[in-house]
């Protein structure tokens, strides 16, 4: 049986050597910890997109980011911690799928089954965290799609996916949109999935192949560290400045510019109700009806029609093409899609959004990389959050869904901070001691025996491929 061993690093490479096995497991962890195979700087960074969305949805949020009012920063947790969730998913996909190598033949079919296995995995983790009912937008559900998603592009060569990951950024939000404006009458969960929500799995293909290209360029070089982070200052100061400029938030900063947030302003501008005391209201020219739970919902004569006898019914005001061009005409095609293209604010879902937040990420994980190897042990529980992010957002899910309990908002004022000293505790501890967290166990293990490594005829007999995944 044959064993192929590592190629020598390269001289300028970040992480310089493989540190010698530990005479303990749990006495060497802490100090191999961050050590290769591991990338201490994409942990880090993890564990900074981790503890981000927890301060999005705990902490109070000032509703706008002025870099002259140090109070307001922590808006920027705010929809740029799941970007940096998404650009890593990227980077993580390339490092499973071959690093530098891109996957051929059965390698690459491996690959594209081992990433449907976890992504499976992670999109059953988020649909029970969707059932405790929070208010919290749950990203797991939407990053194990992109999982999915990723078997399209795992064997593409590094500039087709660069090509495509542009692509998207630039034109994909605009499409949606004046799709979405061509189909006033469309509804269904697959749109509201796929095209509508907080999440978009077309914003989040595209930052997802900008870390699947950077992955395949070798994050250990400095050479694209230095890139990332000149690459990232470009695309942010481009994406927030023409946002800044000429975006239009026509629904507020934290609205999205396609359907949920304008059906949202619709209602609100169309149904104002007013409570009033019985005594007190005039119901003339009112039709009426009494659900039983001490209020009467009363709406205009005109809007109601005879159906039988004494049952009344809504009166419909015509559908179908009849309406169609109106229902087009006042959605405005052109005006979406220029929005589309033009908004930066957070969970918009456009393009200056894309460009501007996922610079701002793009420059971060450079930055990590130029600096990660120095600041491995300073930022250690940090980096021991993002060795086991599937563990600790799950952690701060259950944790607020405690404290809040089902459908709750009311949150106490120091939950954030407790939260996070949990998560950064218990995270460290158990990676000093145990080592990887236990949902990322789940996952590699339904992964192994969902997408078993194929076994190939040597000159020894069955022997297992060799494959970087």
């Amino acid at each position: 049986m044959t064993t192929t061993l590592p190629l020598p690093p390269r001289p300028d490479t970040l992480v310089t050597s493989l540190a010698p096995p530990a005479a303990h497991p749990r006495a060497g962890r802490l100090r191999t910890f961050g050590r290769a195979p591991r990338v201490v700087a994409l942990d880090i960074a993890r564990g900074i997109a981790v503890l981000g969305m927890a301060a999005a949805h705990t902490a109070a949020l000032p509703g706008e980011l002025r870099w002259d009012a140090p109070s307001t920063w922590v808006e920027l947790v705010n929809g740029r911690s799941s970007i940096l969730f998404a650009l890593l998913a990227g980077i993580s996909i390339a490092i499973m799928t071959g690093r530098t190598r891109v996957p051929t033949g059965a390698a690459l079919a491996h690959a594209r089954l081992r990433l449907v296995a976890r992504g499976l995995v992670i999109f059953v983790v988020g649909l029970v965290l969707e059932l405790l009912g929070t208010s919290i937008a749950v990203i797991l559900t939407f990053y194990g799609a992109v999982y999915a998603v990723a078997i399209l592009f795992v064997g593409m060569r590094v500039s087709s996916v660069l090509v495509w990951a542009a692509s998207l950024a630039v034109a994909g939000p605009a499409l949606v949109g004046g799709l979405m404006a061509l189909a006033p009458s469309s509804f269904g969960s697959g749109i509201t999935f796929v095209l509508e929500g907080t999440y978009s799995i077309v914003v989040w293909t595209a930052l997802m192949l900008a870390g699947l290209a950077l992955g395949r360029l070798d994050v250990t070089r400095r050479r694209t560290a230095a890139l990332a982070l000149a690459a990232g200052v470009v695309l942010s100061t481009v994406g927030y400045t023409v946002g800044g400029f000429w975006g239009e938030d026509q629904y507020g900063d934290d609205s999205s510019w396609f359907s949920s947030g304008s059906e949202s302003a619709v209602l609100d501008e169309w149904y104002e109700p007013e409570v009033v005391p019985g005594d007190e209201a005039d119901l003339t020219g009112l039709v009426c009806e009494d659900y039983g739970d001490g209020y009467l919902s009363c709406y205009p004569e005109d809007d109601y029609t005879d159906v039988a006898g004494d049952e009344l019914a809504f009166e419909e005001d015509g559908s179908g093409w009849a309406t169609y061009a109106d229902a087009v005409a006042s959605a405005d095609v052109g005006g979406t899609m220029r929005s589309a293209f033009l908004s930066s604010s957070p969970h918009s879902g456009g393009t200056m959004e894309i460009l501007g937040s996922g610079g701002l990420a793009l420059a971060l994980v450079g930055l990590l990389l130029l600096t990660g190897e120095a600041l491995r042990y300073v930022l250690l529980p940090v980096a021991a959050v993002g060795t086991m992010p599937l563990t600790a957002y799950t952690a701060h899910v259950v944790a607020i869904w405690a404290v809040t309990g089902p459908g709750g908002w009311s949150q106490p004022p120091l939950l954030f901070w407790s939260l996070a000293a949990g998560l950064l505790l218990g995270c460290t501890v158990w990676a000093l001691l145990v080592g990887r967290g236990p949902l990322e166990r789940l996952t590699a293990r339904v992964s192994a025996r969902l997408a078993p490594r194929p076994v190939t005829v040597g000159p020894a007999g069955l022997e297992p491929t060799t494959s970087a995944v």
